[in-house]
């Protein structure tokens, strides 16, 4: 039992040491670190689109019952080529989604506390338009800075990982008294 527990000790302190790295790279360099992020998903479905292309070949070579390995071969570099090209204007076209979104509720809800006011003498209108009016300058935030608020989520995400990792080796360490 003590083996078992040793061992699962190891891999926490090993996962703990991967997140670590890992949080403060995007934590003090997120847009390197989106960049190197973003070739190596592109290399890996490339890598595996080849190995694909070539299993599938090799299948129709010797008449071996023929799968879906070109296909997928061929789609997988097509989703390479895609990730490579596209992964930063998508990246920076989703905040603005979010931005444009959170515009629209915030408008909404702005409105409906006025005529909540109207409905209802006693209810004050401020805490509904309040709320309305931050959402509205939230999602102009991300809707005119979409590059620099995905940049700030992945830094917050780094010191996220940081933290889990700290608090993962403090539990294990616990374990190990």
């Amino acid at each position: 039992m003590y083996s078992f527990i040793n061992q699962i000790r190891n891999y926490v302190w090993l996962k703990s040491l991967a997140y670590i790295i890992f949080g403060l790279l995007f934590l003090f360099e997120p847009h390197e670190t989106l960049n190197i992020f973003i070739i190596i998903l592109a290399v890996f479905f490339a890598v595996f689109g080849i190995i694909n292309l070539i299993s599938g070949w090799w299948q129709r070579s010797h008449d071996d019952i023929t799968s879906y390995s070109l296909t997928m071969g061929v789609s997988q570099l097509i989703i390479a080529l895609i990730i490579w090209i596209f992964a930063k204007p998508l990246l920076a076209f989703l905040p603005f989604i979010v931005g444009l979104t959170l515009v629209i509720m915030g408008i909404s809800k702005t409105v409906d506390g006025i005529q909540q006011h109207r409905e209802y003498v006693n209810v004050s209108p401020f805490p509904n338009s309040l709320y309305g009016i931050l959402l509205v300058l939230v999602g102009i935030m991300l809707m005119f800075n979409p590059f620099g608020t995905v940049l700030v989520v992945l830094q917050f995400f780094g010191a996220t990982l940081v933290v889990i990792s700290i608090l993962d080796i403090v539990m294990a360490w616990r374990w190990s008294r």
